[in-house]
């Protein structure tokens, strides 16, 4: 998993209206910006109330942050909770993640996904 932050020129098909939007998300590993925000345009697209346009993706460019990428994970739970997951948190920023069965990654709570600063 990886957190992706991207900035999107999007423009409305109609109209020729065009604006940019950031976006920032959690992700597997191969998705690549491109991909997320035309998954992200195609499910709008599919899912358009009455009175609203169907939008296309013109441009995408990555914003990368300054921030170290890396957690320092410690073993929070004794014992292996119900579910087969261990509960983890971060000694530098105090984020929480769960690492599920003998995978060799954690998995940050959603509401964690950030970078250690």
């Amino acid at each position: 998993m990886k957190i992706i932050t991207y900035s999107a020129v999007i423009k409305q098909s109609n109209t020729g209206r065009i604006w940019v939007e950031e976006y920032s998300d959690l992700v597997v590993d191969d998705m690549t910006e491109l991909r997320h925000c035309q998954f992200l345009i195609k499910r709008f697209n599919e899912t358009l109330r009455p009175r609203e346009s169907p939008r296309e993706v013109v441009n995408v460019r990555p914003i990368i942050k300054n921030l170290n990428r890396n957690h320092k994970w410690q073993k929070v739970s004794l014992v292996t909770e119900k579910g087969g997951y261990d509960v983890y948190r971060c000694a530098i920023c105090g984020a929480t993640g769960k690492r599920y069965g003998l995978a060799g990654f954690v998995t940050p709570d959603r509401k964690f996904t950030i970078f250690c600063k």
